[in-house]
């Protein structure tokens, strides 16, 4: 580009008087050059052959594996998802392939009852994975929380108990780390208790919450989520990454 000569400009008093670039030509110019850079980020990225997009794996894997630690599990996996929302899903299904593996083959039909147990300050994405996953919202357990929006443990033993006096099939409990609206966090370790002594997969809900753990302040917030099978965690909410960016990250690989 050549510089030309402009008019002077006065800003706030001051007289700027030099050779300036033509913007238009500058504009061009980026417009075209982030096209095709785009372009192949586009191509390279969705690309899942790990000859022709090595880096992009390599970066996946190097977060995953760095995300895991933050949790505090010596091993693991985990895999990007559109949302949270999704993340939850794939959580309930890995809860209920474990309870029951056979449904791979058999499918829903002869299965019992199955019922899980969330916060009743959870997100709604719970009661859709169960609606979509065949499940059926009315098998959604929705456990009384105190003042502070948070799951009381008690209750959440209660409500397991009273299932399987019903004939329910408890596989799963969901707590939340940073709910929607009170941005409570559930008390992990006493819900892990229960969970232990039920048998049963707990699920952590911290798609909102989850980066506090980068926190040496207030990583205290999720103490005992290093006992969850697994967990959401979205680093475009706290964390500034781009939307979306959502992980499931699971500690039995």
């Amino acid at each position: 580009m050549v510089p030309s000569k402009k008019n002077t400009v006065l800003v706030d008093g001051v007289v700027l008087n030099g050779p300036t670039t033509d913007t238009k030509a500058g504009e061009k110019f980026v417009e075209e050059a982030c096209r095709l850079i785009m372009e192949e980020v586009v191509l390279k990225a969705t690309d899942v052959n790990e000859k022709v997009s090595p880096v992009f794996l390599l970066v996946e894997e190097a977060v995953l594996k760095k995300m895991i630690e933050f949790i505090g599990w010596k091993e693991g996996d985990g895999i990007f998802n559109p949302g949270g929302s999704v993340s939850n899903m794939y959580a309930m299904n890995l809860a209920r392939y474990k309870y029951c593996p056979d449904i791979k083959e058999k499918g829903l039909s002869g299965l019992p009852r199955l019922i899980l147990f969330t916060s009743a300050e959870c997100h709604y994405s719970m009661k859709k994975a169960a609606s979509f996953l065949g499940i059926g919202t009315e098998n959604v357990c929705f456990v009384e929380t105190d003042g502070r929006g948070k799951m009381i443990p008690e209750e959440l033993e209660k409500q397991i108990w009273q299932a399987r006096k019903e004939g329910g099939a408890p596989f799963l409990v969901c707590a939340t780390s940073g709910t929607t609206v009170l941005g409570a966090f559930d008390p992990l370790d006493e819900i892990a208790d229960i969970c232990g002594r039920h048998g049963l997969w707990l699920h952590v809900d911290a798609s909102w919450g989850g980066s506090a753990l980068m926190s040496r302040k207030h990583r205290k917030l999720l103490h005992g989520i290093h006992r969850a099978d697994s967990v959401a965690w979205n680093p475009h909410k706290m964390l500034m990454a781009g939307i979306q960016c959502c992980a499931l990250l699971v500690k039995d690989k």
